[in-house]
């Protein structure tokens, strides 16, 4: 799958502290990027006000050629978006008074050029599956493990959203009824037992350290041979490849991909995650080699945003 490789599209992934933008070609390369503070202080209204202005700023600094190249502009959020509309219809406390934001039609209105949104984890699925750990293969499962854990699915080519953007929210499965309580409101979610701040708290509930250790180091002192930092991790490895078989029995998806600050660990922590998915799965056909690591890092959302922009307003082409 490619798109014409002399247009451009513009994409923005929007965190809780900083909007990641690139120029990306219709092959996928990023040539150009920028970072831009997020004002989460100023809640909604001044994100978005960020956001809309960071699109001026970098259109403004485009050549003639290059603007009349540009096919639109894609943004990465957390939170449930709305892809058709392009409305927030709900986000977590990550990111302040978010929910009910109009984010393409702020855009479109500001600068006369179309733009599509989607959620943060759907765009780092697009993102791989277009030009990274996904080429080749119509049905995958990317998984982004980091301060929490986000989702995206792929089913035969085609993302799976929801009726209101808030499908493949796989980081609230839950995985643990009445468990460790979620920023979502639940009660034993995946992401509370599966990401760096879970593992954080999964340190301190031990009592083993004082002052409790950052993910980094339980993660660092589990290479070392750490006894109770390696039983940490392994734990949170187990929770992982139960998500991942409820994964595989609802999809049976070609691949899972893993990306996200976790996935720099990945030499340690995904042969766990890959044992045992094999031993909880059982011999029923599902090869476990297929859990990979994802290819394009801290791109990945910023990319799949651009990736969208060409899907909905470029010429698509197959080759």
């Amino acid at each position: 799958m490619s798109y014409p490789v002399d247009s451009y599209a513009l994409g923005l992934d929007l965190g809780g502290t900083k909007i990641f933008a690139g120029l990306v070609d219709g092959a996928g390369n990023v040539l150009n990027q920028w970072r831009i503070s997020t004002p989460t202080g100023g809640g909604g209204p001044a994100i978005l006000k960020a956001l809309v202005e960071a699109v001026g700023t970098i259109t403004g600094n485009l050549s003639s050629e290059e603007r009349d190249r540009l096919v639109g502009v894609g943004v990465s959020s957390a939170g449930h978006i709305n892809h058709q509309t392009g409305v927030v219809e709900y986000c977590t406390p990550n990111l302040p008074g978010w929910s009910g934001t109009h984010v393409t039609e702020a855009i479109t209105a500001a600068h006369r050029l179309p733009a599509v949104a989607d959620n943060d984890g759907n765009c780092a699925a697009y993102g791989e599956f277009w030009v990274g750990a996904g080429r080749g293969v119509q049905n995958l499962v990317a998984l982004t493990i980091g301060t929490g854990l986000g989702g995206g699915i792929i089913v035969d080519g085609q993302m799976v959203r929801g009726a209101r953007g808030g499908g493949a929210e796989i980081g609230h499965t839950i995985l643990v009824p009445a468990g460790y309580p979620c920023n979502c409101g639940q009660q034993g979610c995946i992401e509370s037992y599966v990401s760096g701040t879970a593992l954080a708290k999964a340190a301190e509930r031990s009592g083993h350290w004082s002052p409790a250790p950052s993910s980094h180091q339980i993660f660092e002192w589990a290479r070392s041979g750490d006894d109770k930092a390696l039983g940490l991790v392994q734990d949170m490895a187990r929770h992982l490849a139960v998500g991942m078989v409820t994964i595989i029995n609802f999809l049976d998806p070609e691949r899972i991909i893993v990306g996200g600050g976790v996935s720099s660990q990945g030499d340690l922590f995904m042969p766990m995650v890959r044992e045992f998915v094999t031993e909880l799965y059982g011999e029923r056909g599902w090869d476990a080699s297929n859990v990979v690591l994802a290819e394009l890092g801290e791109r990945a959302g910023m990319i799949g945003a651009a990736g969208q922009a060409f899907e909905r307003y470029g010429a698509l082409q197959r080759v």
